[in-house]
């Protein structure tokens, strides 16, 4: 019990002290009403967005809707399920392609004796900062005189410019792991490789984790690099097929809302089955043991 509260049940409260709690009153009701105003901020663009889905006169403003499932009969159209389906095959090649050198690298940077280790891990931190809006131009010119602007190759350059920070993320989580597990193993002989699928890997696996969960999200809101790097109409993934709900003459506002709730399902359902080890955290007690 504190000095206050013992001094208020005795009858007796010091000068000053009501004067003290009145001014922390007014800051945590000062505090609390900007939370508020900061959740109304984001609060509100959400419903506009669910009650636009279902409206059939939908406009920029949040209005009464006209109850209508015709914008979510637009947003599941074949082509439009179909850039849905390239978005999905473009972050999995992305994510595949950051996350697994990512591993073997990160393992490197934290277990080996590298010259100017920390100098490097440094200019890969810089490196992941760097905006692809700088490379595009270049990256496009390459890409179109060796004939790759399609969904693979744009699926690999996404991969790779998430590489530097997925390996940020994983040595971090690298050098949580015993090093008396490795001892251990290759006082038996082990291989450097089984050490690193066998031990790495799973005591790893929250890290490795969120760092695959980045890679997928960097591809799948992707939209500057798709849109140049793939020729193909019928290749482009959904950040591209949204703004054919726009015109010259109208928007559909009501049509882009259904559309956006649509593409935002895989990225909840990706946290929903992700939750779980992140919940777990690193589970290494009794493994040096």
């Amino acid at each position: 019990m504190s000095q206050i509260q013992s001094q208020a049940m005795t009858g007796f409260v010091p000068k000053g002290v009501p004067v003290v709690a009145t001014k922390l009153g007014g800051e945590v009701a000062i505090s609390n009403l900007l939370l508020l105003a900061l959740g109304l901020f984001f609060v509100l663009p959400l419903v506009w967005l669910v009650v636009a889905s279902v409206d059939s006169g939908a406009t920029q403003q949040l209005q009464w809707p006209h109850f209508t499932i015709a914008n979510y009969i637009e947003a599941t159209s074949p082509s439009k399920a179909d850039a849905l389906l390239n978005s999905l095959i473009l972050s999995c090649i992305a994510t595949a392609v950051s996350t697994v050198p990512a591993i073997f690298a990160a393992y490197a940077f934290s277990r080996r004796t590298i010259p100017a280790k920390n100098p490097i891990l440094m200019s890969i931190l810089f490196l992941s900062g760097v905006p692809i809006s700088i490379l595009i131009v270049p990256v496009y010119q390459l890409f179109q005189l060796s004939d790759f602007l399609s969904l693979a190759p744009a699926a690999v350059f996404l991969g790779v410019t998430a590489l530097p920070f997925e390996i940020y993320i994983i040595k971090n989580a690298i050098d949580a792991v015993p090093l008396d597990l490795e001892e251990a193993a290759r006082l038996e002989r082990v291989s450097t490789w089984r050490i690193i699928l066998k031990i790495i890997v799973p005591l790893s696996m929250p890290g490795i984790v969120a760092a695959a969960v980045y890679g997928f999200i960097n591809a799948w809101g992707s939209f500057l690099v798709p849109l140049v790097l793939i020729a193909s109409s019928d290749q482009q993934p959904a950040p591209i097929a949204i703004f054919s709900f726009v015109s010259a003459d109208v928007i559909r506002y009501g049509d882009i809302a259904a559309y956006s709730l649509v593409y935002s399902v895989p990225v909840i359902v990706l946290y929903l089955l992700v939750s779980r080890v992140f919940r777990g955290g690193f589970s290494m007690s009794g493994a040096v043991k």
